[in-house]
């Protein structure tokens, strides 16, 4: 019996501690709950609440607090007393604090979702909420809505006009499906959200983008391309949060708009409320000279070096650019520059580790060995460095090397030419040449020099034959699956094709008659014409891979007859100890013949033997093989 009184009055005393239900008056509804339930060692989730009243506080300036009333409610409502960060909203809420109760025919389900500024709160209600019609249900949501917003800090029944006529609109759903099918989203209140404030700033758009770690004064730019922007400043403007609390925006710095002078010939000028434009009307060069901006297409300058700064950007336009220094002394083109345009004339010599990119090219001077060229078309005088081109011709070739697809040159003494076509005028000593159909000297005086046919080292990565070959063997294997599924399915449609066809035919006489077919009926006409879509699926993947197969293996063919039907001629007497070398990829073969001087003038091809291959010599007038 002692047991028992011990173990009820524990319990009273327990009851006691927690104080349920408990009446208190807060401004921060959600502060006093976790207070409460820490205070009183409970899980804050056990815990639920009942607005039993509140009131409205405004402060208008200076003045003191004052509990709004009817007169002075509507102020609440004008944008004028809202945009003033001087004047102030505050709440407080007397609240019963009791247990948390799940209800039977009660559960609002959701999520809560507040922009970061606290100007805008809404509840998603999800479908899974337990929301039983009846004539308190707007109610009943409209105040568990008001309990979620105080949890998060936000005013009641202001800035929420939206609210009520969501909910209304969401009862007439219930009231008319008896349930939520989907999620609903409801807005529990609207402040004013800020405007941001714009500073006013010049913006040289045809420097962005553009910058390296050297000085620039040449900027390429492109017809209709923004070259400066003029952003007028605008004012920002307050806002206020469904917390009452005022967001304070920051006013634009003093600005004063620039004047800047153009030619009108090159750039025009637009402008709106936001700001002043000033946009190119053709592709060129944009520079200042005497305080006025110009566009010109073609441009003239000393020399590219670290006073001008790279010039970049342009290889994509219609311009032309000339450096006009040639003192075979000095670099037009300085050491570790980078020039890209779309044509470039270079007087003069270009440096170490420069780099250069034209569509158009012409190199009046030489070309360091560490320099880098790149161009469509290439003409150059001395040339010593690397140079990628379509097409180049070489004044002087010394020591530099050379990847192109057709390659003339006066005087070469050294280097290396990877290219499809070569043609050299006089041909001195170690120069390797590496061509894919023709290699022609109209004069050659000097020996040790490699002239090869090879393919596979012209081509490169273009074309690999080893992987073309697996590739073919794949697509093979692939067609030979394929084909005996199509021959499967082509056996298996002609066996049946006559049943499918008195089944159609049934079909459509009991259509016409208004009368049904059975179902088993019409799945077995269905599946008779995925099956047969299938095997005509299988038979156009079957063409398309033997398509595949045709250019592969013509890909191959010409790879493989591009050595035999290859020529190296010498216009000139042959002179010892030159390389004439023939490159076969397949099969993996590599001919070679060192002249002997006594050659005379002739030239040197591959010949087929059936079982063998043989480089031999043929007349260079009617290229006849002898």
């Amino acid at each position: 019996m002692g047991i028992f009184k011990f173990l009820k009055k524990e319990k009273k005393k327990s009851s006691k501690e927690v104080n349920l239900p408990f009446v208190t008056r807060t401004e921060n509804v959600n502060k006093t709950l976790t207070e409460f339930a820490n205070k009183n060692n409970i899980p804050l989730s056990s815990l639920d609440f009942e607005l039993l009243s509140y009131s409205t506080y405004i402060k208008i300036g200076t003045a003191d607090f004052i509990e709004a009333d009817e007169e002075t409610i509507h102020l609440i409502h004008k944008e004028e007393f809202l945009l003033n960060p001087e004047n102030e909203i505050k709440q407080s809420y007397e609240i019963k604090i009791k247990r948390y109760e799940l209800l039977d025919d009660f559960e609002l389900i959701g999520d809560m979702v507040v922009n970061k500024n606290f100007t805008e709160a809404k509840f998603i209600i999800g479908n899974q909420s337990l929301l039983l019609y009846n004539e308190k249900l707007e109610e009943r949501i409209i105040d568990e809505l008001n309990k979620k917003k105080l949890r998060n800090g936000l005013l009641i029944n202001l800035f929420d006009e939206k609210m009520r006529k969501d909910v209304e609109k969401f009862i007439a759903k219930i009231r008319v499906l008896g349930e939520l099918e989907d999620d609903y989203e409801v807005l529990l209140c609207k402040g004013i959200e800020p405007v941001k404030h714009i500073e006013g700033k010049i913006i040289l758009h045809f420097k962005k983008n553009k910058e390296t770690i050297k000085k620039k004064l040449l900027y390429p730019v492109r017809k209709g391309e923004i070259l400066i922007e003029i952003i007028k400043p605008k004012e920002g403007r307050n806002g206020r949060d469904c917390r009452g609390k005022a967001i304070i925006e920051n006013q634009p710095k003093e600005f004063e708009i620039p004047q800047i002078e153009f030619d009108k010939k090159s750039i025009e000028k637009k402008e709106d409320n936001l700001g002043i434009y000033y946009i190119a009307l053709k592709d060129g060069y944009i520079y200042k000279d005497s305080g006025v901006y110009y566009i010109e297409d073609e441009m003239k300058v000393k020399q590219i070096n670290l006073k001008t700064g790279d010039v970049v950007g342009a290889e994509n336009s219609d311009v032309k650019l000339e450096v006009r220094e040639k003192d075979v002394l000095k670099e037009a083109i300085a050491d570790n520059m980078v020039v890209e345009t779309t044509e470039l004339i270079v007087r003069g010599n270009v440096g170490n580790s420069a780099k250069v990119k034209a569509k158009k090219l012409e190199i009046h001077g030489q070309t360091h060995k560490k320099s880098k060229i790149f161009a469509r078309n290439a003409e150059i005088n001395i040339h010593k460095g690397i140079l990628k081109a379509k097409e180049a011709r070489i004044n002087r070739l010394e020591g530099g090397r050379v990847i192109a697809d057709k390659v003339v040159v006066s005087q070469a003494i050294g280097g290396e030419i990877i290219a499809k076509e070569v043609r050299i005028n006089t041909l001195g000593s170690h120069l390797k040449v590496y061509a894919l159909n023709l290699i022609e000297i109209t004069n050659l005086v000097g020996q040790e020099n490699l002239l090869s046919i090879s393919p596979e080292k012209v081509l490169g990565d273009e074309v690999n034959i080893s992987v073309l070959e697996k590739k073919l063997k794949e697509i093979e294997q692939n067609i030979s699956i394929k084909f005996r599924e199509y021959k499967k399915r082509r056996e298996t449609i002609l066996r049946n094709r006559s049943g499918i066809e008195e089944l159609k035919k049934l079909y459509l006489e009991n259509k016409k008659k208004g009368l049904k077919t059975s179902q088993n009926i019409i799945k077995k006409i269905k599946e008779f014409e995925i099956y047969k879509n299938k095997f005509l699926e299988l038979k156009s993947e079957i063409e398309e891979l033997k398509r595949d197969k045709e250019i592969i293996l013509h890909d191959i063919d010409s790879v493989q007859n591009s050595a035999y039907l290859a020529k190296i001629i010498s216009y000139s007497p042959w002179r010892e100890f030159n390389r004439i070398e023939f490159d076969l990829i397949e099969p993996p073969v590599k001919l070679t013949y060192d002249t002997k001087g006594n050659e005379g003038i002739c030239g040197f091809k591959l010949k087929d033997l059936g079982d063998d291959f043989k480089i031999v010599k043929i007349k260079v007038e009617d290229d006849i093989g002898s």
